[in-house]
């Protein structure tokens, strides 16, 4: 399981998701990080398959899920992939 900084101020919070939105071969190159919130994983699953389409990019794209782990740290969820 992947930890990275979770960048927001709100501690406690566990509803919150991030997205990381990869074109790019490197992974850790995001061209864009989007966050949000929803009830639980499969809600956050779906909303981030949304926004994934709604990003500008190449046809063939993915996204790595984050969640908030209340403490400050991002935990790995899933990859949401858009293929082509």
């Amino acid at each position: 399981m992947m930890h990275r900084p979770f960048a927001t101020d709100i501690t406690g919070a566990t509803d919150e998701y991030r997205l990381d939105v990869v074109c790019d071969p490197d992974p850790d190159n995001p061209q864009a990080v989007i966050y949000f919130t929803a009830s639980d994983m499969d809600s956050a699953c779906h909303q981030a398959a949304r926004l994934l389409a709604a990003v500008d990019g190449p046809a063939d794209r993915y996204a790595d899920l984050y969640r908030h782990d209340g403490d400050g740290l991002a935990l790995f969820c899933d990859t949401i992939h858009l293929p082509a």
